[in-house]
């Protein structure tokens, strides 16, 4: 009976893997997921495709534009006229466009205003906007949204990936669970074929009477049912947490069967003033907080060039005109008052029901972003001490647990004691040693929630579901 009471003693802490069998820890799962696995791999491509974003509206912005244009025509064996153009753009972050031309006209018939010198006409000005396009105008404001847009997918990114790597953690921590149940579960059976084996003896020599046997038959009956759960609940915790784990090429990795948990790190409970630190970070810097002020600044950028078409549509062109012989390069631009071109565009709606109606869409939009984030933020707040509230309950519940598996354990000695000096029965022992073994599946339930729950805290603070040092 010695050994009963030896191997009921293991029953109180995790068992180590056996050396031969390898172990994943919940650190190296969350590494391989990260880097690895489809979903990381998806969020990566968010960015990549706001990157795509952001290059087109900036080359909108700042791409210098080419353009030529040449016209002739000759009949009878005379040249009409033969007209060439030719001009490079450079836009500017505050909309006024830097354009340089050349204009080149011979023939024997054109059009007088379109006279050049032999060498050509040089023009060297300015386009800017002195209406709806002084404050914002269509590009800027295209930029500014796909750099919102961009900030918005890094948040997304992060958010995709805290939510991955969450699920992964619940998933091993399930995984864990069932590993330490299966191994109770042996345990357990362990334990009662030795005490049937110890029974039938003590029968068959008349110390005991014959009903005792099919008591302790019942037992074996009911732990190698347990036993066969155990086996099932683990076998379906290796599929899941096989399909997170992913090669450098995409492909998923074949799971050894015979790969253990190892037994994770358990982080001191955060005390309350690092809970209010980090719930304060968390309203600027949580994933989903800095994804919602993305959409609002994107969506205010949008607003402002609604609001700005309102007002007329009003552009002016000035250019000074040069010999093209007489310029070598820009710094030898004549500055003569009397050589230079002018232009002025005017166009605007007269009722403006486009112009109004996509401004007050966009208000809608702006503000409605502006509740969003307000809810996000709040959201943040609830679901951080909440997560916070169960952790702590978790941790308080996994140390009485430990007291309870030790007092089971006082329990299942003494009774042991009793039932050797003849003062206790064969049914009092088998539910000693059953108390015992749910005492202790129950603090690997605890435990397991603890993980979980730290997981939950980190990623309600907008962590990858693994909480920083306190």
């Amino acid at each position: 009976m010695r050994l009963l009471v030896g191997v009921a003693l293991l029953l109180t802490v995790p068992q180590p893997a056996r050396a031969q069998s390898p172990a994943l820890s919940l650190d190296s799962l969350r590494a391989v997921v990260a880097a690895h696995h489809p979903v990381a791999r998806q969020a990566q491509q968010l960015v990549r495709q706001a990157d795509g974003v952001v290059l087109a509206a900036t080359g909108a912005m700042f791409d210098p534009q080419l353009s030529a244009a040449w016209e002739r025509k000759a009949f009878s064996g005379s040249e009409y006229y033969n007209y060439f153009e030719a001009a490079i753009k450079v836009p500017t972050p505050l909309g006024v466009d830097v354009k340089l031309g050349l204009e080149k006209t011979s023939g024997q018939y054109f059009d007088p205003a379109r006279r050049t010198p032999t060498q050509g006409l040089l023009s060297l000005g300015l386009s800017m906007p002195i209406g709806q396009g002084l404050v914002t105008d269509r590009r800027r404001a295209e930029l500014s949204a796909a750099r919102a847009k961009r900030d918005g997918a890094l948040a997304a990114r992060e958010d995709l990936l805290n939510a991955l790597l969450f699920e992964a953690t619940r998933v091993w921590a399930e995984w864990y669970r069932a590993e330490r149940v299966l191994e109770i579960a042996r345990e357990g059976r362990s334990l009662i074929e030795v005490r049937s084996r110890g029974i039938a003896a003590r029968v068959a020599g008349g110390d005991l009477a014959a009903i005792d046997t099919i008591e302790v038959r019942l037992e074996v009956v009911r732990r190698e049912a347990t036993l066969a759960l155990a086996e099932a609940d683990a076998a379906a915790a290796r599929a899941r947490i096989a399909t997170y784990l992913w090669d450098a090429d995409g492909t998923p990795t074949m799971w050894d069967d015979a790969t253990r948990p190892m037994a994770p790190t358990v982080l001191p409970r955060p005390d309350s003033a690092w809970l209010t630190r980090e719930v304060t970070r968390a309203l600027t810097m949580h994933p989903k907080v800095r994804k919602a002020r993305a959409d609002g600044d994107a969506a205010s950028a949008v607003r402002r060039q609604a609001s700005a078409e309102l007002l007329p549509d009003l552009e002016a062109e000035v250019a000074r005109l040069a010999d093209r012989d007489g310029v070598s390069s820009l710094s030898d631009f004549p500055s003569g008052a009397g050589n230079y071109k002018f232009g002025l565009r005017a166009s605007t709606g007269v009722l403006l029901l486009k112009e109004r109606g996509k401004a007050g869409e966009a208000s809608a939009k702006d503000r409605i972003a502006a509740l969003i984030l307000t809810d996000v933020r709040r959201d943040v707040v609830a679901e951080a001490r909440a997560a916070a509230a169960g952790l702590d309950g978790a941790t308080r519940a996994a140390g009485w647990q430990v007291e309870a598996v030790g007092l089971a354990r006082q329990l299942l000695n003494g009774e042991q004691r009793r039932f050797d000096a003849g003062e206790s029965s064969l049914f009092l022992v088998n539910q000693r040693e059953r108390g015992l073994l749910d005492e202790t599946t129950k603090l690997a339930d605890a435990e397991v929630k603890r993980i979980t729950s730290a997981a939950k805290l980190a990623t309600s603070l907008g962590y990858p579901a693994r909480l920083p040092e306190p």
